[in-house]
């Protein structure tokens, strides 16, 4: 099913573990949840359970979790983090993608001895911790006041809540604290149009 027919109403965001939940036609479980044999058999043929998650840095926006070339990162946190990495030099300041090819990860092996091979699989597994720590720690501070609700809110009610946008986006690269960010928002705002009319 493509992302654009996903019901985003039908989903739900836990509060305890932070991940989206519920979801239409397919149920989508949260790490709270068990995983039955039952519930495993409607994914079968995909490498992640679950259509979609919340963006690892603004834990805001979503993000399609279909496959291991699926991102962590929403488009507009992958735009901050290609402008502020491309400003310091570098491809892209933040591992935003599942796959360490995607984040540029990549040791040509015919001139790498085995030792470089895994010191940057290593440095790249320090980088996603890392992200998925910062993803614990934010969402833990937008969650908690909502957590007198339930065990979990409407992914439409988190959304209006905590709305993504890319003054979000910054804030959450900015306090993540890797790389200073330019308070240029409409700096910022040009590169990101720039970047969405190359990405069609």
């Amino acid at each position: 099913m493509p992302f654009e027919d996903l019901d985003l109403a039908a989903f739900a965001v836990c509060l305890t573990c932070g991940h989206l939940r519920d979801g239409a036609p397919r149920e989508q479980r949260c790490r709270c949840q068990p995983r039955t044999p039952e519930w495993e058999k409607q994914w079968r043929g995909q490498d992640i359970p679950s259509d979609l998650d919340l963006c690892v840095l603004c834990v805001r926006d979503t993000v399609t979790t279909r496959t291991r070339w699926s991102w962590l990162g929403c488009e507009t946190c992958r735009h901050v983090s290609q402008v502020v990495g491309e400003w310091y030099g570098h491809r892209a300041a933040l591992p935003l993608g599942r796959h360490s090819i995607m984040n540029g990860d990549v040791v040509p092996s015919q001139t790498a001895t085995a030792t470089e091979v895994a010191a940057s699989l290593m440095a790249a597994g320090r980088r996603f911790d890392a992200l998925r720590d910062w993803q614990r720690v934010e969402f833990d501070r937008l969650a908690e006041p909502l957590r007198a609700v339930g065990p979990s809110v409407p992914l439409t009610e988190w959304q209006r809540r905590w709305p993504p946008s890319l003054g979000a986006s910054v804030d959450a690269f900015d306090r993540y604290g890797i790389m200073p960010v330019s308070d240029d928002l409409d700096r910022l705002r040009q590169a990101q149009t720039r970047f969405l009319s190359t990405a069609c």
